[in-house]
């Protein structure tokens, strides 16, 4: 029976593989996009409930925009799955309470914060961006926002619950995770393969007019066809690709790569001793990760790594003797990390020195990108101070609520139409800080260190045990991706998002269990 689920979930899987497929080759029209949600909605009514999950959590990168009609085809799939989903996990068991109840029914008012403080803290950033509308010149596009963040959110509180409920079902979360992250890592590495053999141009063109609308909808796709992050720019050299897979944007995917890496790290390290090729196997998918990093171009990525570095060196005296094998094995990626660079900058530019000859540089001028991160006078590093700059002096202006949820481009004196071309702070913090005010940013920031509080006291309670290795590596890349999004907003990718909770879900799940043992 059990046999019969998990081939289901793979067909389940591979259809949605070949309907789009079919889609981005225009065999398909992308209204076949509304048979495919239409099918997965089936199947999670009327599947066990971790199955679907299974479904879902592996179909993140997969998630397509449904054109339901002309002007209006952004409407991403998951976002209708995660309220069935939602709705599925009520009507059959609801929403569980025994973590805020004792024996007798009676309300235990300081433990129900100790083990939803998170809730309570997403509920007062939420309600902080509500009161926000009230000054926002655009109140529908702070609400549409809003209502992105809940219907993200509902995935965290699906893994939590079920987690909490059957710790079981972890494996099967796991394992729908390395699903995700491989077909992700596949087409990435599919795109690297794809200019071997095609010019930029014509790789341009192929990924935006078949690929992006069927991903994100025609008015993304429009707006890429003149402007996006797919290529670095060098005085002297042809342009390069940075990768990003079935992302928009290079950044989104090198956040997704991070986020990866505890699952990879886990695989090595759990690997059967004296099994070369399992060795040899997991060791390249994590350099394949890392590659990932390194290939997407984001200098935010990279300097952001320095502070899981110095986090690890922090504390490596305090852990060292009875985490050996975890901070080796962290210590010992991020030496790989520095080594990949020069063979990372020699595959980039190979298809140029094949085209140019002696004439091309190979790599050097991927190092040039790695040293313009501390050049001031770079084009793209001075905008981006510049637009920090004016931020602040917005902050100062809007305190209390900013200019508003989703209004962001007010601070730039744009049109608010510039929130769907990407304009932000770039960086998280100060994107909500002038968007919500201080209030809403010192919550947000409550939430982050709960957030690695909470991990670091998981950690220390899960006695050695698959969770605890799990959660050790978490936090390394937790700290690596709050770095990232000093320079950033790509958390915020739904993607990223989605997967983000996937995997702060299962944090809240444990720490719940271990809690109530």
């Amino acid at each position: 029976m059990r046999e019969n689920l998990i081939a289901k979930n793979i067909v389940i899987l591979l259809t949605e593989i070949t309907v789009i497929f079919l889609m981005a080759f225009n065999i398909l029209p992308r209204e076949a996009s509304l048979f495919l949600i239409g099918l997965l909605i089936f199947y999670f009514i009327f599947s066990p409930l971790e199955d679907s999950l299974w479904v879902f959590i592996a179909s993140i990168p997969l998630f397509v925009a449904l054109p339901i009609k002309e002007g209006f085809d952004t409407l991403a799939s998951w976002r209708i799955l995660s309220i069935v989903l939602f709705l599925i996990l009520f009507f059959r068991h609801g929403i569980s309470i025994s973590l805020i109840k004792n024996n007798l029914g009676k309300w235990r008012l300081k433990e129900k914060f100790e083990h939803y403080k998170m809730e309570y803290l997403g509920l007062v950033f939420i309600s902080i961006a509500f009161i926000s509308l009230l000054v926002a010149q655009d109140i529908w596009i702070g609400l549409k926002k809003i209502i992105f963040l809940i219907n993200a959110i509902l995935i965290y509180i699906i893994i939590r619950d079920l987690v909490f409920r059957n710790k079981e079902i972890l494996n099967k979360i796991i394992n729908a995770v390395k699903v995700a992250i491989g077909i992700t890592l596949g087409a990435g590495f599919i795109q690297l393969i794809t200019v071997f053999f095609i010019n930029l141009n014509q790789f341009w063109y192929l990924w935006d007019g078949h690929i992006i609308n069927v991903f994100y909808g025609q008015a993304l796709s429009n707006l890429l066809a003149y402007s996006n992050t797919w290529f670095s720019y060098y005085s002297y050299q042809l342009p390069t690709l940075r990768m990003f897979s079935i992302f928009p944007d290079s950044h989104s995917f090198a956040m997704f790569c991070i986020l990866s890496l505890p699952f990879f790290w886990i695989l090595i390290f759990f690997r059967e001793k004296g099994n070369k090729i399992k060795a040899v196997l997991f060791y390249s998918l994590l350099i394949s990760c890392f590659l990932g990093i390194i290939f997407s171009g984001s200098r935010g990525a990279w300097i952001s790594a320095l502070c899981s570095l110095l986090m690890i060196l922090f504390f490596i005296f305090k852990l060292y003797n009875g985490y050996k094998k975890q901070i080796q094995l962290i210590l010992g990626s991020f030496i790989i990390f520095a080594i990949l660079f020069p063979i990372a900058a020699a595959i980039l530019f190979l298809p140029q020195y094949i085209q140019l000859g002696q004439e091309a540089t190979m790599g050097f001028s991927f190092f040039e990108r790695t040293r313009s991160m501390f050049d001031f006078m770079e084009t793209s590093v001075k905008s981006r101070l510049d637009i920090w700059q004016r931020t602040f002096d917005s902050i100062i202006i809007h305190p209390l609520l900013g200019v508003g949820i989703g209004n962001y481009p007010l601070v730039l004196n744009e049109d608010l139409s510039a929130s769907k071309k990407g304009s932000s702070a770039h960086s998280l913090y100060l994107d909500f800080a002038a968007e919500i005010g201080i209030f809403g940013l010192l919550t947000l920031l409550a939430m982050f260190w709960y957030m690695v509080k909470d991990a670091w006291q998981v950690f220390i309670k899960a006695n050695k045990s698959f969770l605890q290795v799990w959660i050790g590596f978490f936090i390394v890349a937790l700290i690596w991706i709050l770095g990232y999004s000093l320079f950033d907003v790509v958390i915020l990718n739904d993607k990223v998002l989605l997967f983000f909770l996937v995997n702060l879900g299962i944090l809240y799940g444990t720490k719940s269990s271990i809690s109530f043992c």
